[in-house]
């Protein structure tokens, strides 16, 4: 009885949450990587178990469509095994086999990455971590560090424009009876990998309020490092490059050629996989519709480039039309040429 529960953690560790630990590894990255190992243990082995299971479920799906499996002859050959290893008798692994289960193993691995990346740069790229709290990550430092939170609701009464950097007005306590000011540039920040609080702040171009001055003085140094438990009061200042209306355009034109791309994108990878074709069929289609999504966007989005010098010219699009009828019977060719399941 030890021995199956022990075998059935083991399984549950390899099909459920390790897919899941994956997704969520690449899905907090960059600023948000220290999120990853943050949080109740319980928290995280539910999220895990509960992305274990989406990843485990688009991989069957790719999987089975793609060598041919069904359900039912995956759960005989898993009971197969799972009796043999219970039984403590080595089970039968044949050549082909084992390359079929490692090959899941491999796949399964490159969904949750893929998975989890995409969502990260979809969250980030369309701002939706900003619109809808429940999207928001733990490190909210970096939200008001680097001036995002002009696009969340709370703060819209807010300057809007292209963020180029913000300053810190810092009242620290130094041990004495006077706290000292300190200003600069903020440059970095660092949070704890355990608990995701605020560890220390890094400024450049540091200076110290002197009040016999009256005024600040620079301080000597590259960089400084003010540990945040130090820190009684914190005040930010950004600095924003005001949009040109040509500008603006720009920016909704970019916003809507990546949505338009996102969307493509999406719908490319993952209607071939509901063809009864060739896995190599399919990862042609992939590869030869997203080389010729891209073009087509291109091509389509050009005239309603707010900005004429960014237009391509006649010439251009002339020769990425070509291009994209070349790409796309290539891709017929070698589609007919190859077989197709029954």
């Amino acid at each position: 009885m030890e021995g199956q529960f022990t075998i059935s953690t083991i399984i549950i560790i390899v099909w459920l949450i390790f897919p899941g630990v994956i997704f969520k590894r690449f899905y907090f990255k960059g600023q948000f990587a220290k999120q990853f190992g943050v949080g109740l243990f319980a928290d995280r082995l539910i999220t895990s178990i509960f992305w274990g299971i989406v990843v485990q479920i688009i991989t069957f799906l790719i999987y089975s469509r793609s060598f041919g499996f069904t359900f039912t002859s995956i759960k005989s050959k898993a009971e197969e095994l799972y009796g043999k290893i219970a039984d403590n008798k080595m089970p039968d692994l044949t050549y082909d086999r084992l390359t079929y289960i490692l090959g899941y193993l491999a796949f399964l691995i490159l969904v949750a990455f893929l998975l989890g990346t995409v969502f990260h740069h979809l969250i980030r790229l369309f701002k939706i971590d900003l619109k809808f709290p429940v999207f928001r990550f733990s490190n909210h430092w970096n939200y008001y560090f680097r001036g995002e939170i002009v696009a969340m609701s709370e703060f819209r009464s807010l300057d809007k424009g292209k963020w180029l950097s913000t300053m810190v007005d810092i009242v620290i306590d130094d041990g004495t009876d006077n706290n000292k000011m300190i200003s600069g540039f903020l440059t970095q920040h660092t949070i704890s990998q355990k608990t995701g609080d605020l560890e220390a702040l890094y400024l450049t171009g540091a200076k110290r309020y002197s009040k016999t001055s009256q005024a600040f003085k620079d301080i000597p140094g590259d960089c400084l490092v003010i540990p945040f438990d130090k820190v009684i009061d914190l005040n930010l200042r950004y600095t924003f490059q005001a949009l040109t209306p040509l500008q603006r355009k720009e920016l909704i034109f970019k916003k809507a050629v990546r949505f338009t791309l996102s969307i493509g994108f999406i719908i490319i990878l993952i209607v071939p996989w509901t063809f009864s074709t060739e896995i190599f069929n399919t990862l042609l289609g992939i590869i030869f519709g997203i080389t010729s999504w891209i073009l087509s966007v291109i091509v389509v989005s050009n005239p309603f480039h707010p900005n004429i010098n960014n237009r391509l010219s006649l010439k251009d699009q002339i020769a990425t039309v070509i291009f994209i009828l070349f790409t796309v019977a290539i891709m017929l060719y070698f589609w007919s040429l190859l077989p197709i399941k029954p």
